[in-house]
């Protein structure tokens, strides 16, 4: 039975309470709590391949809130919180949090309560978001029954409060994902008894106070498809902010069906695609065609309710298996010309290229934390372009569906008004190449420009609604039509003043396309491996 008590309601306060259509509007910086900042500025050794802690902490992150923001994120996702398992085990130490033992209090490597609580008050000083990770699947332990003690654990402290022991032996058994545990005999993730009256009502006490005390603006739910589903919308309910849930998997129609129950979650299986599509220029990119179709006729609203990565914790960096700067560029700009809440996972701005869990985890003070980097401009520019997008008075941006404009087998353009975005998997060796995007989507006689380009290139909607671009050693472009620029921001000097007339505006640059009413409404091999340990 439940002995202890949860974070004290005395201490709850106050919370934006931000939801799906705020989140919308934003982009989310996701960082290894542990691996991001000191609290003192040092370049003391960090050695991925170790599993230890390497000293990173709330204020830390606090001290580099100019980093983050200098990109354009508004939103920050941190590692999970809670207490963890203490000392080294088979594979490490817990330096990355996901291995709880104890939910009533804090992670004190990473800091204090009021270490916590400065950082969310720092963010929202500056206009920006918290999302806090957290887990309601498991606890951590270094035995398995008989031998397991559940003492150590907190407020889950009996053997009743679990699931009937046994380790998952067929991830395509629903049950055996929902009531057995991960891992193997050295680190068990103890799987706790989600259907359990009294375990979903504390969780759900848990969450709601977690959120309160820490002004947490929304979470990321790991494990997701290791609790039973409709344990989630009460959950989410007493929690009263936004989620974006982690479902490992490939298949659209398993992952699809969470976002009947969560508001949102990472779209894995277009992930998948993503990273086989730009491995070399070899790759197919109607795969990515096919994604976006896949994830209209599985996931609720399709993609919008969705969020867009392009790295994390879990998987390689992609520059451990693709090295040609183009390709990774190009996979970025995915993420951010699509449907889904675009999400950067830390060190991709500065080219880290770890490989696999653990050395994807680097410590990013070894940069110096230096904006003079190819890609941390890149991925400004990009944020700045999709801020222009929104702000277009003309569009709706955030809610209107993108559609697939013209695809071959090694390009591909996607049209979501007034972005159109357009990429090639020909590589940076490649000699310039034209293509003819047959449906972009805007009106004959628009001018639109590649916001991504030095030279801001200009090119002309041709009177079928046809679009004529010229790849440039395989360079991404994002086109907006000068009337969505401004003199501030980027190609400011292309911008051009709107006509003033509202019902102009709203069909003088668009040529509305045919939406589907679903829409409407070695980086590879061990993704799904080692992951779920950490």
């Amino acid at each position: 039975m439940i002995r202890s008590t949860l974070i004290a309601a005395s201490l709850v306060g106050s919370t934006w309470a931000a939801q799906f259509t705020d989140w919308q509007q934003r982009s989310i910086y996701q960082l290894v709590t542990d691996r991001f900042a000191k609290t003192t500025d040092d370049t003391g050794a960090c050695d991925s391949a170790a599993r230890q802690y390497c000293g990173g902490t709330w204020q830390g992150i606090i001290n580099h809130l100019d980093y983050i923001q200098g990109m354009g994120f508004d939103a920050v996702w941190i590692s999970p919180a809670m207490a963890n398992i203490e000392g080294n085990t088979t594979y490490g130490a817990a330096y990355h949090g996901y291995w709880p033992v104890n939910y009533n209090a804090l992670n004190s490597h990473f800091g204090t309560d009021a270490d916590l609580k400065a950082l969310s008050d720092a963010l929202h000083k500056r206009g920006m978001y918290l999302m806090m990770d957290i887990i309601v699947n498991h606890v951590a332990a270094t035995t398995t029954p008989p031998a397991l003690t559940y003492d150590q654990f907190q407020p889950f402290n009996a053997a009743t409060d679990f699931h009937p022991f046994c380790f998952i032996q067929n991830y395509q058994n629903q049950t055996d994902v929902e009531q057995c545990s991960i891992g193997d005999p050295n680190l068990v993730l103890v799987d706790l008894n989600t259907e359990d009256a009294t375990i979903v009502s504390t969780y759900n006490t848990w969450i709601k106070n977690l959120v309160s005390t820490y002004n947490v603006d929304g979470l990321r739910l790991d494990t997701v498809k290791h609790v039973r589903q409709d344990f989630w919308p009460d959950f989410l309910k007493s929690a009263g902010v936004f989620a974006v849930g982690e479902v490992l998997d490939d298949r659209y129609n398993y992952t699809g069906s969470y976002t009947n129950v969560v508001d949102t979650v990472f779209n894995y299986p277009e992930w998948f695609n993503l990273v086989k599509s730009f491995l070399n220029p070899q790759g197919d990119m109607g795969l990515l065609a096919n994604s976006v179709d896949l994830t209209k006729q599985n996931f609720k609203n399709g993609a919008l309710s969705t969020v867009s990565f392009s790295e994390n914790h879990d998987n390689a960096r992609n520059p451990s298996g693709i090295f040609d700067p183009m390709l990774i560029k190009s996979i970025i700009t995915w993420t951010f010309g699509g449907d889904g809440i675009p999400v950067l996972y830390y060190g991709q701005e500065a080219g880290y290229s770890g490989g696999n869990d653990p050395m994807n985890r680097e410590a990013l003070w070894f940069t110096s934390y230096s904006t003079d980097v190819m890609y941390y401009k890149f991925v400004t520019t990009l944020n700045k372009a999709r801020k222009l997008a929104l702000a277009d008075k003309t569009a709706k941006f955030a809610t209107t569906p993108a559609e697939v404009a013209s695809s071959t087998s090694h390009h591909i353009a996607l049209s979501k008004y007034p972005m159109l975005t357009v990429l090639t998997n020909s590589g940076n060796s490649s000699a310039n190449v034209q293509w003819s995007i047959t449906n972009s989507g805007f009106k004959s006689g628009v001018t639109l420009v590649d916001v991504l380009s030095d030279a801001c290139d200009t090119v002309q909607v041709g009177s079928d609604g046809s679009v004529a671009v010229t790849f440039k050693a395989g360079a991404p472009q994002v086109y907006l039509p000068t009337t969505s620029l401004n003199s501030t921001g980027p190609c400011g000097t292309k911008a051009q003043a709107s006509s003033g007339s509202s019902s102009k505006q709203d069909n003088g640059a668009f040529r509305s396309q045919t939406v589907t009413s679903s829409a409407i409404a070695s980086v590879l091999a061990c993704a799904l491996a080692f992951f779920v340990l950490a």
